[in-house]
């Protein structure tokens, strides 16, 4: 008789670069990200610059990005982003909060655009809509 092993599907972890200048932030967010099953954190950008040269060398499937940062803004990477036709879901996430901030970014490609302030919550629940979307392709193919 011959004994069949069972199969054994590897999911994919949707994997995040977090940009922000605030320690703090980075710390919390990461710390958040960590416990979401099926999510990892690949990279912490503390600058413009380094949000972008990190998403060109680990190539993220989404990037969390705050709009004021030194070295070039947010508003700066997106436009890099999108002239090098990087394929990363990038997620605002800023206390700037004025309707022409979220118009600019979305406008330039941003996916989403949450306050850090009040919406660390809509940031965890998108990203765990997106690690299940992953999957569930993955699962199909």
């Amino acid at each position: 008789m011959v004994e069949h092993k069972r199969c054994e599907t590897s999911r994919k972890s949707l994997r995040v670069l977090i940009a922000d200048d605030t320690p703090a932030i980075r710390t919390s967010l990461s710390a958040l990200i960590s416990r979401l099953d099926d999510v990892s954190v690949v990279g912490l950008a503390e600058t413009g610059t380094q949000a972008f040269e990190l998403a060109c060398a680990l190539q993220p499937d989404v990037m969390t990005l705050d709009i004021r940062m030194p070295g070039a803004s947010g508003l700066n990477v997106l436009e890099w982003l999108r002239q090098n036709h990087l394929p990363v879901k990038t997620i605002i996430l800023s206390g700037l909060d004025g309707e022409e901030y979220r118009e600019k970014c979305l406008q330039l490609g941003a996916s989403h655009f949450f306050d850090k302030s009040a919406e660390f919550e809509k940031l965890i629940r998108v990203l765990k809509e997106m690690a299940e979307g992953l999957n569930s392709a993955e699962e199909l193919d």
